[in-house]
């Protein structure tokens, strides 16, 4: 990134909270990552409670402020004055309750604003950049919403933190078990069920169970774990996502951001649909041949799924294939993309 940027910080604006998940805090995390990288500095500021959240991090090392609670015209002043108070270079807006009025006074003040978009195109003619990492579908109808902009769309702006750039992926023949993980909060409360039907379906399969920091129910998991009489490792707040997806022969997953994560570790997976946004991204890699999805957008299908995965345990001569369909298919250095495009537009 240009010099005249190395000392003035980006700016991020983002949701999250156990309801929402972590999810657009961890794409935001690896560009902040390949920032630090370019020593660049970075200042977060989150919704009310998600400063917990980002700090349980190990890896967390940017200031983190909560936004104030301020109707969103007078929030967009706080922000604006904050991202002048530090100098930011720009400002990156990443989150679908993140509202025009809270953005419209750092258009207004100039400061280039980065838009990270997944179909929504709320704040999209506020921003100076826009990225769109799952498709470059909607880039003609980017420029007709707002002409000026840059666009950064398609596979190579994927944003993969740091742990998925160090190290390498696991022979499939080397990996073992299956990994659970619903996403940051899992806000659909999946994980318990799914174990449940799991443990009913299937007999000595090691499960290593992820759940995040915005997880709430881990008494819950902990009784549904006690009862099973399958090996379980349970994780919570994981640090090494890579780790786990590399080591695993199949793996359950919520769909979004996390089966980026999976197609740049190369493991084939069952992606759960949880959030209508997530559609468009889940039918393009399931054409890719290694994963399979489920729809738990409205009711999820726990016993189906289960039923599917004792059928995927049972063949590895498939699993190996959805392995193999991913064979330099991903790659993990977006981040650094993304951050050459915003300097062209500072």
């Amino acid at each position: 990134m240009g010099a005249h940027c190395t000392v003035r910080p980006l700016l991020f604006r983002v949701n999250v909270s156990s309801t929402i998940g972590m999810g657009h805090l961890m794409r935001c995390l690896a560009l902040a990552q390949a920032a630090e990288a370019s020593d660049i500095p970075c200042h977060f500021v989150v919704d009310v409670g998600g400063k917990a959240l980002a700090i349980a991090r190990q890896d967390w090392i940017y200031p983190v402020t909560e936004i104030p609670a301020l109707p969103d015209n007078q929030a967009g002043e706080w922000l604006s004055g904050l991202a002048s108070e530090i100098h930011a270079c720009a400002v990156i807006a990443d989150g679908y309750d993140i509202s025009v009025e809270q953005l419209q006074p750092v258009k207004e003040s100039g400061i280039p604003l980065v838009v990270m978009d997944d179909g929504q195109r709320s704040l999209v003619a506020q921003a100076s950049l826009i990225v769109n990492s799952t498709t470059s579908a909607l880039d003609e109808k980017y420029m007709h919403i707002n002409p000026r902009a840059t666009v950064c769309s398609g596979s190579q702006y994927r944003l993969m933190r740091r742990e998925f750039q160090q190290g390498a992926n696991i022979p499939f023949e080397r990996r073992h078990g299956i990994a659970l993980c619903i996403g940051g909060s899992d806000p659909k409360g999946l994980t318990v069920p799914l174990i449940s039907a799991l443990s009913e379906t299937l007999a000595d399969v090691p499960i290593r169970v992820i759940t995040g920091a915005a997880f709430k129910g881990l008494q819950e998991l902990q009784g549904a774990i006690k009862a099973s009489a399958l090996p379980i490792q349970h994780i919570h707040n994981c640090q090494d996502m890579a780790d786990v997806w590399r080591h695993c022969k199949l793996a359950i997953s919520a769909a979004g951001g996390s089966q980026f994560e999976l197609g740049v570790c190369e493991t084939p997976s069952i992606l759960l649909m949880v959030a209508e946004n997530q559609r468009m991204a889940t039918a393009h890699v399931v054409d890719e041949g290694w994963c399979e999805a489920f729809d738990c957008t409205a009711r999820a299908p726990v016993y189906d799924i289960a039923k599917r995965v004792k059928t995927l345990w049972q063949n590895p001569g498939q699993l190996a294939q959805m392995h193999d369909a991913l064979a330099g298919r991903y790659r993990a250095d977006g981040a650094e993309r993304l951050l050459n495009a915003i300097a062209e537009v500072i």
